[in-house]
């Protein structure tokens, strides 16, 4: 998403520099809890075997596409507060600076393209699953709960990135 952005040269050029950090950290942020929101699934699998009751699994999808939307949602509106919490009254060479740091790091811009890719992946299937009636779940809740799933790709692909040498922005 940030890699539509021109990169510049130098930081201190940077255009965009506060719209660019704003949706770097809402992408991360949406991205974490939407994988956080995916512990859910074991959760709810070792309750019901715990009581001995039968699991109905598209129920259990149903419940993770509710919580993985949540927490996508959740997590964008954190990324959006934390980043103004901690950017409030910095100058404004410091919006640039980071901006242009995130989008000269190949690794971040990689990310956003396959939490991008995720999502919209996620959204589709999230519609087919919906509107066929796979799962007991509205079209806004599969599509909003599969984009969250989609995203959340993006922590496993992070971590492998970083384990195959990739520099922190």
């Amino acid at each position: 998403m940030t890699s539509f952005s021109p990169h510049p040269v130098y930081a201190e050029d940077q255009p965009y520099a506060q719209t660019i950090l704003y949706l770097h950290v809402m992408r991360a942020s949406a991205m974490s809890f939407s994988f956080l929101s995916l512990f859910q699934i074991p959760a709810s699998l070792i309750a019901a075997r715990y009581r001995k009751m039968p699991i109905d699994y598209s129920v259990v999808f149903a419940r993770t596409l509710k919580t993985s939307g949540r927490g996508l949602v959740i997590g964008t509106a954190a990324g959006a507060i934390m980043t103004w919490g901690h950017m409030m009254g910095r100058e404004e060479m410091e919006w640039k600076d980071r901006s242009w740091r995130i989008l000269a790091n190949t690794g971040e811009v990689k990310t956003d393209w396959v939490t991008l890719g995720g999502a919209g992946a996620g959204a589709v299937a999230g519609l087919v699953t919906a509107r066929r009636g796979v799962i007991p779940a509205t079209v806004g809740t599969a599509v909003l709960g599969g984009a969250g799933v989609g995203m959340a790709s993006g922590v496993p692909y992070m971590i492998a990135s970083f384990a195959a040498g990739r520099r922190p922005a």
